[in-house]
């Protein structure tokens, strides 16, 4: 008795491609097992009976998912083993990236070669704020980085020519995988001041083009956005941190729900639930910033940075957000703008505040005027 799995993709899957799988049995009944990269993780274990001497597994794919979703992976590998009891008759390897949106890519390596883990290539970013890029490299695959950099200094509206810089140099990656690039201004501003003899202060980073391999992606500073006033960060389609800071204008609301008892001819409230609400209007966007903030209505982890006035070693904090409502407005024509509403709230049942803290040495030692 030999049961055989006919589904046998090879290179790089993704995970919303993975199809039917068919396995032919030889008798009444076949032991199917998925396991995780690890072999000691098991995703599926059952007893499937033949019809017509074959059993079809459906959508397995979001069995996958869901695994890869809780352990926070992109990229793993999957085997699934056939057999009867303890005997194994045939096993077949996946190689799997997270991607849970419909694509008609036919060959996910040459895309995965020739993009980041992001559908958006182009993109605003605010001041002083460290971007990370996320891509698939092969083993032996370059991490060589090259940044390209335009200034101008502060106060002045002069680009100066293009710096630029090189990230990982020499570093190729040891296993294929997931790799993640961080993008710092204040690391090119630092490098940029000591070349020219000058204070960090006193210069801004307009833009950036960073490439790796036949990746590229540009990144314009906005000078109007701020980090924690107007980002979510969000998994994204690859189930890897995206990060999206655009133009905002947010609105809180505070609703209550109690009951009023009367006792004694005294009524008084009891039973009270506090929900804090708040809406996000976006806009004006690109096309292709509203195509891909999709992805941040229907991500399974959403973020928002939050001050964190108490400790100087760790001044922001990431406070997860559950996204309620999107309401998405987007045109092909030039006659409005395009615009995204979302209605979020922080997952934490209990209503945010923030706290107020005096920062660095006027904590204890002078008095209040002084602070």
């Amino acid at each position: 008795m030999s049961h055989r799995i006919t589904y046998r993709p090879t290179g790089i899957l993704l995970s919303s491609q993975i199809g039917e799988v068919n396995i032919a049995v030889d008798g009444t009944s076949v032991d199917v097992t998925l396991t995780a990269t690890t072999g000691q993780l098991s995703i599926l274990s059952e007893r499937y009976y033949a019809y017509g001497g074959t059993v079809t597994l459906y959508d397995i794919g979001s069995l996958i998912e869901a695994e890869m979703q809780s352990s926070g992976l992109s990229y793993a590998t999957f085997t699934l083993t056939v057999g009867n009891g303890t005997a194994v008759h045939d096993s077949v390897t996946l190689s799997v990236l997270y991607c849970d949106r419909y694509t008609l890519c036919t060959n996910a390596e040459v895309s995965l070669a020739e993009n980041y883990l992001t559908t958006l290539q182009h993109r605003r970013i605010a001041p002083g704020d460290t971007l990370s890029l996320f891509y698939f490299a092969k083993a032996g695959e370059s991490l060589q980085a090259s940044v390209t950099v335009r200034f101008r200094m502060v106060g002045s509206e002069v680009v100066w020519p293009p710096a630029h810089f090189t990230l990982n140099k020499g570093q190729t990656a040891s296993t294929s995988g997931v790799v993640q690039l961080n993008i710092s201004q204040d690391y090119f501003i630092s490098q940029f001041a000591a070349s020219n003899l000058t204070k960090g202060f006193d210069w801004e980073v307009v833009a950036m083009d960073v490439s790796v391999g036949q990746r590229a992606a540009t990144l314009y500073v906005d000078r109007s956005l701020e980090m924690l006033a107007h980002t979510f960060l969000f998994r994204n389609a690859f189930n890897v941190w995206d990060a999206a800071t655009l133009p905002a204008i947010t609105k809180a609301k505070t609703a209550v729900d109690r009951s009023t008892a009367v006792v004694n001819g005294t009524s008084s409230f009891y039973n009270q639930k506090v929900t804090k609400t708040y809406e996000s209007e976006i806009g004006p966007l690109t096309s292709d910033e509203c195509d891909w903030l999709d992805q941040l209505a229907t991500s399974h982890s959403v973020m928002r940075f939050v001050a964190n006035p108490c400790e100087d070693s760790d001044p922001v904090l990431f406070a997860p957000v559950l996204i309620t409502d999107s309401d998405f407005e987007v045109s092909d024509t030039d006659e409005k703008p395009n615009t995204v509403k979302l209605t979020w709230r922080y997952a934490d049942n209990r209503a945010m505040v923030a706290t107020q803290c005096s920062p660095g040495i006027f904590r204890s030692p002078y008095t209040l005027p002084y602070s």
